[in-house]
């Protein structure tokens, strides 16, 4: 057989066909471009979270063969009615499909059709099919409001269900198979359905939404399987930058753009009618962007610093902002890792598990900050980070975050799982200042922020003798993927006590960080 579209690549065609047609027809230059080590947890998270579903399925047979062999495995079992398959393989002269539950429907006289995501249950707060872009076929179904991961869901399970049924197989249900988010751990994990995972009977949107789903199957089949690359840009080129795709340079780079440009316009994924006329007027250069009246608030003060290369000063509004402060002030910063599935009891899907803070603390105006840490590997950390932060942390000053808003909804997670504690950490988040605000409200605009308000990006711009780059670890993601070593003992014995160090000098310069630019914007006020 010659190439075949899988699931995977079909639902990464959707968001960019030239880049899937890149990994196809040039591999050498997609896979430039390795997985961190925080993406390869996710694709192990995701695994993690298959097995334990699998759990919900008793007696169900694995095909752990892949290619030929995994298909006729398949067809025998299928034709000997195994009660339940686990990652059944089909392939057609086009497509590939691995479904990941198989359920005999002894009344149906057919299998039923599971898909397991590693995804909690989603808001109902949602764009419909048509607002975010979907073409449907006229099937006469009813339009709903769906969140965005919903419709891939869809897409995800009709390709499975097209391919299936090209095969020859009689399919009776599919479902979609979630994390609870309502769930809360308490002893063993509860597998029962309803409990730890969410079993959604989507059979008659994945029926009427089918037709479609074949349309579009067969024209990523003939665009992927044709030699000739097309010519022009990427679909990724009238995005924002953290939309593009892995090969965003190779696909544009007939239009020469630049490092910094239109396409790094503050929240410009939000305002795509605007980015298209800038591209289309040929516009790609942040110093070429016209002042007039599409360009407001922040997106204004982001060119016209670019332009003029010189900050931006609200002097009586940044005053105000730090007179709002009171002492000692307390710079706090935590690390966390959102685990799919709940490791402690009390934790709910994604909760993260706050095993880290860094603290330092000025009592008054002209002294030195003293610093505390806390790091915890062993266990649940929660009730620990609780306590000696209580001991820190006294009940009057200002309590300073980079994005408090991250830090308070932690904040209010240790208060409801520890009621001890829970006066103590509402009485943090009312006393919480977000030292972002400087940054994010526009008292203060530099031209090397480049439109974000990212710690990462305020400090090289403001402080230069402070930096991540010569750190072991360097991001919040490296101390996740630290965290997830260390507990999990995939990280030598040898090793520990380094990796360790290197996340408290992280997490310590975190909130050295804050109080550095604390006092940057004092001293200039």
């Amino acid at each position: 057989m010659g190439l075949t579209l899988s699931k995977t690549d079909f639902i990464s065609y959707r968001e960019c066909a030239k880049n899937i047609w890149v990994k196809w027809h040039k591999p050498e230059i997609y896979n430039d471009f390795e997985l961190s080590d925080f993406e390869k947890s996710l694709a192990e998270m995701g695994n993690d979270v298959e097995l334990l579903a699998r759990g919900m399925f008793p007696n169900g047979y694995l095909v752990e063969k892949r290619g030929a062999g995994a298909q006729k495995l398949t067809q025998k079992l299928m034709a000997e009615k195994m009660p339940v398959i686990f990652q059944a393989v089909f392939e057609t002269d086009k497509y590939l499909a691995a479904t990941d539950v198989l359920k005999w429907n002894s009344e149906a006289e057919s299998y039923d059709l599971y898909e397991i995501k590693m995804s909690s249950t989603e808001d109902e707060d949602a764009p419909t099919l048509e607002e975010a872009g979907v073409p449907t076929v006229n099937v006469g179904r009813k339009i709903k409001k769906k969140h965005k991961k919903e419709i891939q869901y869809e897409y995800d399970l009709a390709f499975q269900a097209n391919v299936v049924t090209d095969c020859g197989v009689k399919l009776n249900k599919k479902y979609l198979i979630r994390l609870n988010k309502n769930y809360t751990r308490e002893g063993e994990l509860d597998f029962t359905p309803g409990a730890l995972f969410i079993i959604e009977d989507k059979t008659e949107a994945i029926d009427e939404f089918r037709p479609t789903v074949e349309i579009e199957m067969e024209e990523a089949y003939k665009y992927l399987s044709s030699d000739r690359e097309q010519v022009g840009p990427c679909s990724c080129f009238y995005k924002g930058r953290t939309s593009h795709c892995t090969t965003f340079a190779y696909n544009n780079r007939e239009k020469n753009v630049p490092a910094y440009s239109v396409h790094d316009l503050n929240r410009i994924g939000n305002s795509k009618k605007y980015l298209t006329e800038l591209l289309d007027a040929g516009i790609l250069d942040m110093k070429d962007v016209p002042v007039d009246e599409r360009l407001q608030n922040k997106k204004l003060n982001q060119v016209l610093v670019h332009k003029s290369q010189k900050p931006m000063v609200n002097g009586e509004s940044l005053k105000a902002e730090l007179d709002s402060l009171s002492f000692p002030l307390y710079f706090l910063d935590y690390e966390t890792c959102p685990t799919a599935i709940p490791r402690y009891n009390g934790y709910k899907p994604y909760q993260h598990i706050v095993f880290q803070y860094s603290l330092h603390v000025l009592q008054k105006l002209d002294s030195l900050p003293e610093h505390y840490e806390c790091l915890i590997f062993d266990g649940d950390p929660a009730e620990r980070i609780a306590e000696s932060l209580h001991e820190r942390i006294g009940n009057k000053g200002s309590i300073i975050s980079w994005y408090a808003a991250f830090e308070n909804t932690r904040n209010k997670e240790l208060g409801n799982m520890l009621p001890k504690y829970k006066k103590f950490f509402d009485d943090i988040i009312h006393r919480t200042y977000d030292l972002m605000k400087i940054v994010e409200d526009q008292h203060y605009v530099h031209p090397d922020f480049l439109g974000r308000s990212s710690i990462k990006k305020v400090l090289p711009a403001l402080i230069k003798d402070l930096s991540y780059k010569d750190l072991g670890v360097k991001s919040g993601t490296e101390a996740i993927d630290a965290y997830e070593k260390i507990v999990s003992g995939k990280l030598k014995s040898k090793d520990i006590e380094k990796k360790k160090k290197e996340m408290l000098e992280y997490c310590k310069l975190d909130t050295l960080a804050m109080y550095r630019l604390w006092k940057f914007f004092v001293d200039l006020v």
